[in-house]
């Protein structure tokens, strides 16, 4: 996969099964990215937009407006 800066993306998994992906970013923002979003989905209670928002922003990242 080839996202180029700027586009609109998302990951999800529909499946019962982990699933696992390389990831490679260029120029990277940072390993700590995944993690700290992990910690936010895998809280138990949702994700929340503001928290994601937040930390999207902190890595330079800016959430996709819905259509």
């Amino acid at each position: 996969m080839h996202t180029p800066k700027g586009s609109v993306h998302q990951f999800s998994n529909p499946h019962e099964e982990v699933a696992r992906a390389l990831v490679v970013l260029t120029p990277g923002i940072g390993a700590q990215y995944f993690p700290d979003v992990a910690a936010i989905t895998n809280a138990g209670d949702g994700a929340d937009r503001a928290r994601l928002g937040a930390v999207m922003f902190r890595y330079g990242l800016l959430p996709a407006q819905p259509q």
